[in-house]
């Protein structure tokens, strides 16, 4: 197939053509909308007169109020905005004006919310059958806590499970990183809306599409999970001087870095593991020769990996274990990640066009796109005037 790229036209996006209305705030909805808008889709963001709220958490979050907020660029950039009071009969009417000629309506608003306002699935699918209806809620459609509030530290991480599952035992919760649980959420949302658009190629209709952070963060534990429901007890790691799994664990080099051993398979890693620290005599230790003796012997066997991988730098380890092909990751800070080489190698990083800044791109490539930059994210109500122009026009 030719590139057309390459003799200078842009190649259409897969979602080019698609007009998506995003009534949302904060971080989950907005990037769902984020990644359909990076993929072609044209998203236009409804917000209340002076923005949505998340255009001002950067400041009172104690960063530098002047600084390009970061977690609203990866979600919004590209969109166009328009400024609307969905409380209002005005406003309202202007929303389904917008909504007769698209394809998606994505919302993270409550459902009772939703309901006050007259724009509830069943409602909305009435004056707009072929629309896709997508709601991304923090406990779902239904049950005793369908309104209730919820950002991802509560319904992703602490009610389903994970927080608890990834809390070494006899230590408190951490507070997560925030939008964890919101980013994994889009993209479920995101994959419900593609399917849903597929199947009114077909049926000629749109359906109620409905994502939560609770419902995502409880299939990101399902293994966990199902264990439980089957019988087992699943139990929260140990400290790591204490792992039963040494080879798949956490160590210290000299120079106060951190990295991961990644042997899933002890057993084929621990001949390059013991090689790369100059102890392959340990094979024939039988208390180390093999991944049930280790996770039998750990408290013998993770001290002998300590002493060795602290007597030299992350650097040198680094060359050691390529020679031996040791399966290992570093604990990287965020510096590090930005300038790293692979994730420069394989796109993750687009310059955002006026800001003069890089964003996390969306982690998906599409072959025959080339694709370096991208739009800022709209001013609140930016494209207020042009769109309620393109409306009138319609009339």
């Amino acid at each position: 197939m030719p590139d057309s790229a390459a003799h200078g036209a842009t190649p259409p996006q897969p979602l080019s053509g698609i007009r998506v209305i995003e009534l949302a705030h904060w971080m989950a909805g907005p990037a769902a909308g984020g990644v359909l808008q990076d993929w072609g889709a044209e998203v236009i963001k409804v917000e209340p007169e002076g923005g949505e709220p998340m255009r001002h958490i950067w400041g009172s979050m104690g960063a530098n109020p002047d600084a390009p907020n970061g977690a609203f660029v990866s979600a919004n950039r590209g969109k166009k905005s328009i400024e609307l009071d969905v409380r209002s009969d005005e406003g309202r009417d202007t929303l389904h004006a917008l909504l007769d000629d698209a394809d998606v309506l994505l919302t993270n608003l409550r459902p009772g919310a939703l309901s006050r306002l007259g724009l509830s699935p069943e409602e909305v699918a009435e004056r707009h059958p072929r629309l896709v209806y997508c709601s991304l809620t923090a406990y779902g459609w239904g049950g005793p806590d369908q309104d209730k509030a919820g950002y991802d530290l509560a319904s992703f991480f602490g009610r389903t499970g994970i927080a608890h599952e990834i809390t070494t035992q006899g230590t408190p919760p951490a507070a997560l990183l925030q939008g964890l649980g919101d980013t994994f959420s889009a993209m479920t949302a995101v994959a419900g809306t593609l399917a849903a658009l597929l199947e009114r190629e077909h049926t000629g209709k749109g359906r109620l599409v409905e994502a939560s952070l609770m419902r995502t963060g409880m299939w990101a534990l399902a293994g966990e999970l199902g264990v439980q429901a089957m019988g087992g007890h699943p139990k929260p790691p140990k400290p790591r001087d204490k792992s039963s799994m040494p080879m798949y664990n956490s160590y210290r080099t000299k120079d106060d870095r951190w990295f991961y051993l990644v042997g899933v398979q002890a057993g084929r890693q621990l001949p390059k593991v013991l090689a790369a620290i100059g102890r392959p005599e340990l094979m024939e230790d039988e208390r180390f020769n093999s991944a049930r003796a280790i996770a039998k012997n750990r408290a013998e066997f993770i001290p002998i990996l300590d002493e060795a991988f602290a007597a030299k730098t992350l650097a040198e380890w680094d060359e050691i274990f390529t020679e031996h092909d040791v399966f290992w990751a570093p604990v990287q800070t965020p510096a590090e990640v930005v300038d790293d080489p692979q994730a420069r190698a394989v796109g993750a990083w687009i310059r955002i066009e006026e800001l003069d800044a890089e964003s996390v791109d969306s982690p998906i490539r599409f072959d025959r796109i080339a694709r370096s930059s991208a739009p800022r994210p709209p001013r609140s109500g930016e494209q207020t005037e042009e769109i309620l122009g393109r409306l009138r026009a319609e009339d």
